[in-house]
């Protein structure tokens, strides 16, 4: 089955598109999904960026805002500007993540978390928003908490934030099929297609 690999980072606003539509698109053009939780900072300091690519511009801030909601309108997702941006701490929504694509929960998980801050006012990153959303996947957050703070998921995190790294991603959301990049919310369809031709497809 062709592949794609969703590279993803909690703290970002268009993410929240691809995490919403991408599990049916994927189902309905018979691509699997590998999802990839990295953390963007380390990257995004390398690029200059430290206080992120909006929050220094207003004006790019104020169109960022109301192009998620004219995109999600489009695309018949739900949509609340959340009230924190952004998030303070996304750490842990990274390490739960990554210690769920291990174990099959992994999507759930991010889709319930993202769920609860772009449609319930639930920040990401608080307690109310893990628990909610690992409790949505399955997984009790006392147990799972302890394991994705473990030195070997901690260690693992930092590893796949450099295989981010290496395979040359600077933003969120990222789809990578085959060697091919592809950078943006508005990339994703492409992203599948290049997947499914047959001169592509893994």
């Amino acid at each position: 089955m062709p592949t794609v690999q969703f590279w993803f980072e909690f703290g970002s606003t268009y993410t929240y598109l691809s995490v919403a539509r991408l599990r049916s698109l994927a189902e309905a053009e018979g691509v699997a999904v590998e999802w990839k939780p990295f953390l963007l900072m380390p990257l995004l300091v390398e690029q200059g960026l430290e206080n992120g690519p909006f929050l220094p511009f207003p004006n790019k801030l104020a169109y960022m805002w109301r192009d998620l909601e004219r995109r999600a309108a489009e695309h018949g997702i739900p949509y609340r500007r959340p009230e924190k941006y952004p998030p303070d701490e996304v750490l842990t929504s990274a390490r739960l993540a990554l210690l769920g694509s291990a174990e099959g929960w992994s999507s759930t998980f991010t889709e319930a978390a993202f769920a609860l801050h772009w449609t319930e006012g639930c920040i990401i990153g608080t307690e109310e928003n893990i628990h909610g959303a690992l409790m949505r996947a399955g997984q009790d957050p006392d147990t799972a908490l302890a394991r994705a703070r473990s030195a070997e998921n901690k260690a693992a995190l930092k590893e796949q934030t450099e295989q981010a790294r290496q395979r040359g991603i600077f933003g969120s959301p990222t789809f990578i099929a085959g060697d091919e990049l592809f950078w943006g919310d508005d990339r994703l369809e492409q992203a599948l297609n290049w997947a499914k031709a047959p001169k592509h497809a893994q």
